[in-house]
């Protein structure tokens, strides 16, 4: 079993990440140990070499905790994350062409597009940023140079709970 860790905690499992996720995404993917406590999954912790639980269930009587992060945000959240500079870049970015691009250039400049046309979407209600496309979308931005991978990491955390 392979998990995606995101600041230290487990979003994702995988027995097979490299034929379910993009690429970039698939290389995220660690191996666990054998010997990982018993119903291991999302939201456990890795603290050195340890597995953390996620905190218990709160008992009926009692409101369960928010979590750290929200990973599903509106439109607006999702666009309030970029800065003003970020998004001029990706705006100039899928607009831009020059004689000079590569085909790669080229499809990733209207890939670049198509992503944030999405988040445009009237229609669209949620951004979940567990879902692979959208986190891929993030990778691209990396892959350009709009983004640095720190920022990539601190866009995919969602926002505090």
């Amino acid at each position: 079993m392979k998990v995606r860790l995101i600041g230290g905690v487990v979003v994702e499992l995988s027995d097979d990440p490299a034929s379910k996720f993009h690429p970039d995404i698939a290389k995220e993917f660690v191996a666990v140990p054998k010997g990982v406590p018993e119903g291991f999954g999302v939201g456990y912790r890795l603290e050195g070499k340890n597995w953390i639980a996620p905190l218990a269930s709160a008992s009926a009587d009692q409101a369960e905790p928010e979590p750290a992060f929200r990973l599903k945000l509106t439109p607006s959240e999702f666009r309030n994350a970029f800065s003003a500079f970020e998004e001029v870049a990706i705006v100039e970015f899928s607009a831009g062409q020059s004689e000079s691009d590569s085909a790669e250039q080229k499809t990733l400049r209207k890939v670049i597009g198509v992503f944030f046309d999405r988040i445009k979407d009237p229609h669209l209600t949620t951004v979940d940023l567990t879902d692979p496309r959208n986190l891929a979308g993030l990778d691209i931005l990396v892959s350009v140079g709009i983004l640095t991978p720190e920022r990539r990491e601190v866009i995919a955390r969602g926002l505090p709970g």
